[in-house]
C-alpha cells in the first residue's frame, strides 16, 4: 500500500482545493478589473455630463446677454427718433443711459450703457498734427489731442505727478506705438529698436490699439499710471473721424482736466472740474461746447481749444452681466449708432465669465 505523503504520479491533476483557490483568485482580480472600468467609465461620463451641461448653461447665458444687446441697441435707437432732425445731445440722465437688472427663470440678468466718447480715445494719438502746435518742451509740433492727453496725464493723482516733459514723451511713445510707420516721434518715442531690445523683447503695434490694456507694452507705461487711466480712455477704429470728439456732457471729473490753456501743457485745477461738472448738473447738459467757458470765470480767459468737443455721440459701450444657475457671465460690446443711416451696429463684442 502506497503511503499517502507519497506525490502524486506526473500527469495527474491538482487536488480540487488547489483548483479552487487558483479559481477564486481569478473571480478576484475579474472582479477588480470590472470594478476599476466601471469607476473609470463613470467619472469619464460624469466629467463628459459637466462640460456639455456647462457649454449648455454658457450658451443659454450668452443667448440672454444677447438679448441685453439688442436692448441697448434698441434704446440707443429710440433715444435717436426722439430727438428727431433737431438739434441732439447726448446726457448722463438720458434713458439709455440708466442701469437696468430683471429677473429670469434662472437668476438675473442686467448692466448699463456707458458713453465710449465720454473716455478718450487712444488711437487719435497716432494721428500726426496738421500744422501742430508747440505750448510744451521740445521741437515736436504736437496735435490737440496729444495736448489733451498730456494735462491728463499731468492731472493723474500719482505719490509723484509727472512733469510736462515726462508727459509728452509717453504721449509720443503711445503715438508711436499706434501710428504705422517706423519714424520715431519727438525725444520720448520709440519703434521696433526699442521695443526689439527690451525685456521681455517685442515689436510696436503700428495699428490702432484693440484694447486699452496694450498701453503696458508701451515704453514708459507703469501699473500706476495704467490703473488710474484705466476708466478714463478707451479704443475704437477710424481715429481720423469727427466721431472721437470728446463729449462733454459724459465726460468724468478726471477726463475734463484735459482741457485747458491752448499756451500751455497745464491741466484743470479741481476747482474749475468742479465748477463745470456743477454748472452741467444746473444745465442739465450743455447744448453746446462754447457753454463751457461759462462754467468758470477762469476759463473765459483762457485759450480753450475745443475742436474735438462734442455734445453728442456715436460710440456706445455695454457692460451686461448675467447670474444663470449661480454663475456669472459677462457681455462687453462696442455699439456705433449711425444717425446718418439711422442705425445701431456692434463693432466689437467680448463674452466671458464674470
Amino acid at each position: 500500500m502506497r503511503n499517502r505523503n507519497e506525490s502524486a504520479p506526473a500527469g495527474r491533476s491538482a487536488p480540487p482545493a488547489a483548483q479552487r483557490g487558483a479559481a477564486l483568485i481569478v473571480a478576484l482580480l475579474v472582479v477588480a478589473m470590472v470594478v476599476m472600468l466601471g469607476t473609470t467609465l463613470s467619472s469619464d461620463f460624469l466629467l463628459m455630463f459637466r462640460r456639455v451641461e456647462n457649454q449648455l448653461h454658457s450658451e443659454q447665458a450668452y443667448a440672454y446677454l444677447l438679448g441685453a444687446e439688442g436692448l441697448a441697441r434698441a434704446a440707443l435707437l429710440e433715444d435717436m427718433q426722439r430727438d428727431g432732425n433737431e438739434q441732439k445731445f447726448d446726457y448722463l440722465t438720458e434713458g439709455w443711459a440708466q442701469e437696468l437688472r430683471l429677473p429670469t427663470d434662472y437668476g438675473w440678468i442686467g448692466g448699463h450703457i456707458e458713453d465710449a466718447q465720454g473716455r478718450f480715445n487712444l488711437n487719435t494719438l497716432g494721428v500726426k498734427s496738421q500744422g501742430g502746435q508747440n505750448p510744451g518742451s521740445g521741437q515736436q509740433k504736437l496735435s490737440l489731442q496729444q495736448v489733451q492727453f498730456i494735462r491728463l496725464l499731468r492731472s493723474l493723482p500719482l505719490e509723484h505727478p509727472l512733469e510736462a516733459d515726462q508727459a509728452q514723451a509717453l504721449t509720443e511713445a503711445i503715438g508711436d506705438w499706434v501710428d504705422e510707420d517706423d519714424e520715431i516721434t519727438g525725444f520720448g518715442g520709440a519703434e521696433i529698436e526699442y521695443y526689439t531690445h527690451a525685456d521681455p523683447p517685442g515689436r510696436p503695434a503700428n495699428r490702432d490699439m484693440v484694447s486699452p490694456s496694450e498701453l503696458m507694452w508701451v515704453k514708459g507705461m507703469t501699473a500706476d499710471i495704467y490703473r488710474l487711466l484705466a476708466p478714463l480712455v478707451t479704443v475704437w477704429p477710424g481715429s481720423d473721424t469727427q466721431d472721437t470728439n470728446i463729449n462733454i456732457n459724459t465726460a468724468p471729473p478726471g477726463l475734463l482736466a484735459c482741457l485747458g490753456d491752448d499756451q500751455n501743457l497745464t491741466p484743470l485745477g479741481a476747482s474749475e472740474v468742479e465748477q463745470i461738472v456743477h454748472e452741467r448738473e444746473q444745465r442739465q447738459y450743455f447744448k453746446n461746447v462754447e457753454e463751457v467757458r461759462s462754467a468758470s470765470p477762469s476759463l473765459q480767459s483762457k485759450a480753450l481749444k475745443t475742436g474735438n468737443l462734442a455734445v453728442r455721440s456715436n460710440y456706445f459701450i455695454l457692460n451686461a452681466q448675467t447670474e444663470f444657475q449661480g454663475r456669472m457671465y459677462s457681455l462687453h460690446s462696442l455699439l456705433y449708432r449711425d444717425d446718418t443711416n439711422r442705425s445701431v451696429r456692434v463693432i466689437e463684442r467680448t463674452f466671458g465669465d464674470w
